[in-house]
């Protein structure tokens, strides 16, 4: 059986953003002291409140890749995982922000961070060709 609709597509494209958000450095510090700058890089496998929900994310959506059947549940199962992908983007933006000023560091966005809103944007488009799929079979079960 082929799957051949253009939710599976934006989907599987949030699974590979995902994946490699994961995987490369979403931001870099600066301590700032007497002693010359030290630039640390943060990765999400060492941050168990950015790792968890990005995880669960993705295996929301590598699940939801094969529930094309039920239609209803993918919906759902969808809507969860875009949630944990903006618990994902607050996490960052407060580790960033406020935990590292707090801390006296100077935090700073990665070149990668951008794959978590185009993350949540393919969930936004997957739900809307998944909301045009239960129109499109509503009309034709009034048509039977």
């Amino acid at each position: 059986m082929q799957i051949q609709r253009i939710q599976t597509l934006y989907i599987f494209l949030a699974v590979v953003a995902m994946a490699i958000f994961i995987i490369v450095p979403y931001g870099e510090v600066d301590f700032i002291s007497n002693q010359p700058v030290v630039t640390e890089k943060l990765y999400t496998m060492t941050e168990y409140g950015i790792l968890i929900p990005a995880a669960a994310a993705l295996l929301l959506m590598i699940v939801d890749i094969f529930m094309y059947s039920n239609i209803g549940l993918q919906k759902t199962v969808l809507t969860i995982a875009m949630l944990l992908t903006l618990c994902c983007i607050a996490v960052v933006c407060f580790t960033l922000f406020k935990q590292a000023e707090a801390e006296g560091m100077e935090a700073r966005f990665t070149v990668w961070d951008i794959l978590l809103p185009i993350a949540a944007i393919l969930q936004i488009m997957a739900i809307s060709a998944i909301n045009k799929d239960i129109k499109r079979l509503k009309s034709y079960d009034r048509i039977r």
